[in-house]
Parts: C-alpha cells; structure tokens; sequence
C-alpha cells in the first residue's frame, strides 16, 4: 500500500511539473509549432522534394501539436509577467483567444483528414493555417523589438 501511495505522489508530482512554468511551456510548444511549420514550408518553396507520405506525417505532428496547447494552463492568471510575449488581450479576452487556437486546431484537423495530393493544395493549406498564426500573433502577441 505505501509503494502504492508513493507512485501515485510520483505521478501527480510529475503531473504538475509538467507546466511548472507557463511561459516557458508555452513557448517549448510554439517553438515546435513553428519547427515543424517550417518543414512544411520548405517543401512549399521548392526546397525539398513533395513527398505526400512525408506531408502527411508532418502534418499529423503539427495536429498533435496543436492538439496539445491548452490555455487554460498554458496561460493561467498571472503568466504576463516575466519572459514573455503574450499580450495581455489574451487575458483580457481569453474567449477569442481560445476561438482563434480552435480554429488553428479545426484547420490542422481538416488537412490531415484531407491530405494535399501536391505542392500547390499544400501551399494552399499553409496558406491557411499561416493564416491562423498570422491572426493569433497581430491580435495576442507583442512584436519583439
């Protein structure tokens, strides 16, 4: 019984550490979000070959990506302060935010269950989910100087 309770404190413990810091969660998760953004990009512009087996896969990331972000966690009360980019529209206005991330998410979603057949449809679905990012970084987020 008390290897039992240990592991279950074990587990929660690592449950909580977790998203011990917000901030730096949040941008660990954006920071594989554009990664992996980037990939997709460098098949857009010529850079790697179009590869639909590897699209799709790198796609499936970026919906497992996006699958993750949570903002009530990720942007709990308080996490303006520090190293931080987030505008404070984002709690000012936490349901357009979490709207805009389910859109990017509902997006994400469509294109792995419809996968480009080539360049240009992939071109056309970074289209739209740069677009995604676009409106989330003009409205809650502050542009580094």
């Amino acid at each position: 019984m008390r290897k039992l309770v240990i592991a279950i404190s074990m587990l929660a413990f690592a449950g909580s550490a977790a998203y011990a810091d917000p901030i730096k969660d949040r941008q660990a998760l954006m920071k594989e979000r554009g990664k992996i953004a980037g990939q997709l990009s460098k098949v857009v512009k010529g850079e790697e070959d179009f590869d639909a087996a590897a699209v799709l896969t790198t796609l499936k990331a970026l919906q497992a990506n996006a699958e993750k972000f949570d903002a009530d966690t990720l942007f709990p009360a308080g996490s303006d302060k520090g190293d931080t980019t987030a505008a404070p529209k984002i709690w000012e206005d936490m349901a357009g935010f979490k709207s805009t991330e389910d859109k990017f998410l509902a997006d994400a979603k469509a294109t792995v269950a419809s996968p480009p057949a080539d360049v240009d449809a992939l071109k056309a679905q970074l289209n739209t989910l740069g677009g995604d990012c676009g409106t989330c970084h003009q409205t809650y987020r502050i542009k580094k100087s």
